[in-house]
């Protein structure tokens, strides 16, 4: 028994010099190769931990304070589903779009109801046609990508609402995106050391 114990604490040592590794110039870098190579693993973000389960409570404690109800929301970086299941109980039709062919085949399954298509953040422009949706969520994804003020153009074409979180130790430089008109900063996310910054854009029509 000691030995399995061992060798699990080795092993989830291994996995987390992996992800970072995995992570490492991925900010700001348009480039989603290892992002996908992550999915080799389930649940690489840990999104079933104690921490990001405080988060999605706090997320939807924003989002109903908008509004309690969404007739549709497009969840960019969907990943494995887990937000998802969250999303789906204050809205009428969820989308969901993530780079990861095999992360959308688990999130399909943990949310049957939920309509999910592989697409990155430079495919905001079409994804799902054109429909257009009541909100759009991009938690923790917009910092991979490059030409993020031409991504959230496209958002805005897209939706009456967009709600942003940005994980703290990039946040800083996220920052300046949200000071355009029709951005709001809501209340930090806090979980033990971990923060992030959160934001709302509403639609002139919509304010």
């Amino acid at each position: 028994m000691q030995q399995e114990t061992v060798g699990m604490i080795l092993a989830d040592k291994l996995s987390s010099l992996w992800k970072r590794l995995m992570l490492r110039g991925t900010a700001f870098g348009g480039s989603y190769g290892k992002i996908r190579m992550l999915y080799s693993l389930e649940d690489p973000w840990e999104m079933t931990s104690e921490r990001e389960q405080f988060r999605f409570g706090k997320t939807m404690e924003h989002l109903r304070a908008v509004r309690p109800h969404f007739k549709s929301i497009l969840e960019f970086g969907s990943g494995e589903g887990h937000q998802s299941a969250y999303l789906r109980t204050i809205c009428d039709e969820l989308y969901g779009a993530e780079i990861s062919k095999t992360a959308i085949a688990r999130a399909a399954r943990r949310c049957p109801e939920a309509n999910f298509a592989v697409a990155a953040l430079e495919d905001a422009t079409d994804v799902f046609g054109d429909r257009h949706f009541d909100l759009i969520t991009a938690c923790e994804v917009l910092y991979y990508a490059v030409d993020i003020p031409s991504i959230l153009k496209a958002l805005q074409n897209r939706a009456d609402r967009i709600y942003v979180t940005n994980y703290h130790p990039l946040a800083e430089r996220m920052r300046p995106h949200f000071a355009a008109e029709g951005w709001r900063a809501l209340g930090e996310i806090r979980f033990e050391d971990t923060v992030w910054e959160c934001f709302l854009w509403e639609a002139p029509t919509v304010r």
